[in-house]
């Protein structure tokens, strides 16, 4: 676990004097540990270890995304889960991760859980936004906004899991904003360089008809999946276009006041996709 350490001690606590509420959201922006610190917090209230299980937790379900959303049969999984009791533990923890994609019909069932939690439940929501969560189901969780992590935390840990040097742990870091989760990545997934290859080609170009024919020949046409860092799967077209987007960040903030107008526009499009969830495609055809 890279950072958090107040986050860490307080949980360690709250669990050992059986304090803890029944929901929590973790939230954040991605790639900052929310994910990774419910797994530490589930082995911990199972095994007594505050780190990555090794194996199997027995009293740990986990929820992800199915096609984009999470649907009712999962929240009716989950609350067959909750309602057993304990074997190994003194709760039943369930983790729902992207919990912004719950249906509305999902989100309804998972509300009535909440009315009236079974005793010895524990469920966290991780989302990094919840704004298409409904009031009333925020209303139900005691929130836990995850920050971005100090570079000297972050370094500390490439040098001493990759065995690098200071200087290229520096380089990461410039990239990473502050999120582990990317640091990572950017380290081990090579799919990454060529991405930032793209980013630069695409800002070399001048001429607006080649740009569009590179936007469609690099996105438009392309479907598949991808499974990055984490094991969390993603549209492979969804994927490229977000980190897309983060190394045209980069590289135009090298000179952000000659940059300017290109910068305004990209944030435009980002803005569009976080706010009403429009098809990404379409965002970056229009970049430019």
């Amino acid at each position: 676990m890279i950072g958090h350490e107040d986050l860490i001690e307080d949980f360690k606590k709250l669990a050992n004097k059986e304090r803890l509420s029944h929901a929590y959201l973790f939230f954040g922006e991605p790639q900052v540990g929310k994910f990774l610190f419910s797994q530490h917090l589930a082995n911990f209230l199972e095994n007594k270890l505050f780190e990555l299980p090794i194996s199997f937790l027995n009293e740990t379900f986990f929820i992800s995304p199915v096609d984009g959303t999470i649907g009712i049969d999962a929240v009716r999984s989950l609350k067959r889960f909750l309602y057993q009791k304990p074997v190994i533990s003194k709760w039943r923890i369930a983790i729902i991760r992207d919990a912004e994609n719950l249906t509305n019909e999902a989100q309804n069932a998972v509300l009535k859980i909440l009315e009236e939690p079974p005793v010895q439940s524990l469920i966290i929501f991780i989302a990094d936004n919840y704004d298409n969560l409904s009031s009333t189901i925020l209303s139900r969780f005691q929130k836990i906004y995850f920050s971005r992590v100090s570079s000297g935390e972050i370094e500390k840990f490439l040098i001493k899991k990759y065995k690098i040097n200071q200087d290229k742990a520096k380089k990461i870091i410039v990239e990473s904003f502050g999120r582990p989760g990317r640091a990572i990545d950017l380290f081990e997934n090579k799919n990454l360089g060529n991405i930032r290859k793209m980013a630069k080609e695409f800002l070399r170009i001048d001429n607006l008809r080649v740009r569009r024919r590179f936007i469609k020949e690099k996105f438009i046409n392309k479907s598949s999946t991808y499974t990055h860092v984490g094991g969390k799967e993603d549209k492979f077209d969804d994927y490229i276009i977000d980190k897309f987007f983060e190394f045209l960040i980069i590289e135009l903030c090298k000179d952000r006041i000659k940059n300017l107008n290109g910068l305004q526009e990209i944030f435009k499009r980002l803005t569009l996709i976080k706010q009403f969830n429009v098809n990404k495609k379409l965002q970056i055809s229009a970049l430019y």
